[in-house]
């Protein structure tokens, strides 16, 4: 067994498209409409293959469910980057909320770091990263 895709169910097509296309670097694959009222947009991160799906159901849609806007339907998704405080740092500053801040320390197999923030849809996105150096003190 292995897993296909994750699908999240966004408020704002556009807004998330942007967010994991231009912010995130994922890449659209496909866009669908399979019933009345449902977008469906696929995306894919060309390294490592994985594939996330962009649910968007209007209202007349029967699939629709009022909108929770807390993001808490999906607990996160982390993506692993070369330098999670950067990355971390990048996002806040284009307006992202944060939603834990970074945590960082040494551990035996070098220096971990790993921060969250949330994407327009409320949902927690992380950024974590473990260098082979332990942290030096001049970061």
């Amino acid at each position: 067994m292995k897993l296909s895709y994750i699908a999240i169910r966004v408020l704002d097509l556009d807004k998330s498209l942007k967010f994991y296309t231009e912010d995130l670097g994922l890449k659209v694959v496909e866009k669908r409409e399979p019933i009345p009222g449902e977008q469906v947009i696929i995306l894919i991160d060309e390294d490592t293959k994985q594939r996330l799906n962009l649910m968007h159901y209007s209202e007349d849609c029967r699939l629709y469910t009022p909108w929770k806007p807390d993001g808490v339907e999906l607990d996160h998704i982390l993506f692993e980057v070369e330098d999670a405080k950067k990355t971390f740092k990048e996002f806040v500053e284009k307006g992202a909320p944060v939603a834990m801040e970074l945590m960082e320390r040494d551990t035996d197999d070098g220096h971990f770091a790993m921060g969250f923030v949330k994407d327009p849809n409320g949902i927690w996105v992380g950024f974590r990263s473990l260098s082979n150096n332990k942290k030096d003190s001049s970061r």
